[in-house]
């Protein structure tokens, strides 16, 4: 029961984050070219900065969801605190995740669609090229929220 409720969170999750991040990936990268204006240098620098600020809020709010339940009892806020990182963060950093398969005209990588929304060929290769750590920083955070989300489960 414990290990089924896991890995049915973690395919719950990932299907999710898949959908999430196809829906929430046009407004992020035209965000991050806007604000990368004509500066490789600059959008490199804006993409890790987000990057690491939205990974950093994501590992506070598990560790203070894990903290409130063990400290004060307060299982209760546990479980929506982890589904909100999944929720929100997971797809946020998947946003430039590398596509694994390269098909012609079957997936779009994020540098294409930033070219596509326009972007020039320089700026979209370093946003990507600085966001493509965070994708594992976010599978990583994933898995330690789903963890979060049935600790009941696997400690008792």
């Amino acid at each position: 029961m414990r290990a089924s409720v896991l890995i049915a969170l973690v395919v719950a999750g990932a299907a999710w984050a898949w959908w999430a991040r196809r829906r929430m990936q046009k407004r992020q990268l035209a965000w991050l070219v806007r604000a990368a204006g004509a500066s490789a240098r600059r959008g490199a620098i804006i993409t890790a900065m987000s990057q690491s600020l939205a990974a950093f809020v994501a590992v506070v709010v598990l560790a203070f969801s894990v903290w409130v339940e063990e400290a004060h009892r307060v299982f209760w806020l546990r479980m929506p605190l982890a589904v909100l990182v999944i929720a929100i963060y997971v797809p946020y950093a998947a946003v430039l995740a590398p596509v694994r398969v390269n098909v012609k005209n079957l997936r779009r990588t994020p540098q294409r669609r930033m070219v596509e929304s326009g972007a020039r060929p320089d700026v979209a290769d370093a946003i990507a090229r600085a966001g493509r750590p965070f994708a594992l920083i976010g599978s990583l955070i994933f898995l330690a929220a789903v963890t979060v989300l049935v600790w009941h489960h696997l400690r008792n």
